[in-house]
C-alpha cells in the first residue's frame, strides 16, 4: 500500500492510488463501514445480495473486487404472474496473481469462470444471468471490463482507473439455474488473504 501520512488507509475512493487500497474500501463498504461503492446508487448491499455478503467480503480478502453479484433464484412465479429464475454470479476486475486461485475454486464447485486480461480479447459469450418467461433480462456480457474502467474513473479518479488497469476482469457464475450454495461455497474455499503483490510490481 502506499505511503500516507500515519499510514492512514484512504477514506474514500477518490483518495485510492492502489489495487490494494481498493480491496480495501471494497470490504469497507462490504461491511457496512463506507457508504459509497462506484456505480452504485445505494448506500448498501440490497436485501438479494445480503446473503452473500461472506462470501464476497472473502473474495475481497482473496484478491477479487466485486462490482456485481446475485444469488440463485430457482424458477417460480413472481408478484406479476410471470415465471423468473436466476443463475448465481459474482463479477469483478482480479488481482493477476489471484486468477489461478479463482480458477482452481470455480472447477471444484462446478462453476464456471470467464476472464479477459489486460490486452487480451474478451471472451464473446453472452451469458443470461437471469429469465423471465424464458427472455434473458440480466445478460453478462463481454464489455463489462471497459464499462467498469469507466465507472471507476468517472467516480473514483483516473488512479483508480489506473490501479485497476493491468487486472483481469472475471465472471464467475454458476451453470445450473436457481443453485444457491455453490457460488457462496466457492469463495468461501478460496485461498486466505497474504501480501497481494501490487499488479505489475512488488507488494506495496
Amino acid at each position: 500500500m502506499s505511503a500516507r501520512p500515519g499510514g492512514a488507509a484512504p477514506a474514500d475512493w477518490a483518495d485510492a492510488a492502489t489495487f490494494r487500497e481498493l480491496l480495501e474500501l471494497a470490504r469497507r463498504f462490504l461491511s457496512g463501514e463506507l457508504a459509497r461503492f462506484p456505480g452504485w446508487g445505494a448506500a448498501e448491499l440490497d436485501d438479494e445480495s445480503d446473503a452473500l455478503r461472506p462470501a464476497l467480503l472473502r473474495a475481497a480478502a482473496a484478491g477479487l473486487l466485486p462490482v456485481a453479484s446475485q444469488p440463485g433464484e430457482p424458477f417460480a412465479p413472481g408478484h406479476d404472474g410471470h415465471d423468473w429464475g436466476r443463475r448465481a454470479f459474482v463479477g469483478g476486475f482480479v488481482a493477476p496473481e489471484a486468477l489461478q486461485g479463482f480458477r482452481d475454486a470455480a472447477r471444484a464447485h462446478g462453476l464456471d469462470l470467464l476472464a479477459a486480461a489486460p490486452g487480451e480479447p474478451a471472451p464473446p459469450r453472452w451469458v443470461p444471468a437471469g429469465l423471465r418467461d424464458g427472455v434473458p433480462f440480466l445478460v453478462l456480457g463481454p464489455e463489462a471490463r471497459a464499462q467498469e474502467l469507466e465507472i471507476f474513473e468517472e467516480a473514483a479518479g483516473p488512479a483508480a482507473r489506473q490501479a485497476l488497469e493491468p487486472c483481469p476482469f472475471l465472471w464467475l457464475l454458476d451453470p445450473l439455474w436457481g443453485r444457491r450454495d455453490a457460488l457462496p461455497a466457492a469463495l468461501e474455499a478460496l485461498p486466505g488473504p497474504g501480501d497481494l503483490a501490487a499488479p505489475g510490481g512488488p507488494p506495496k
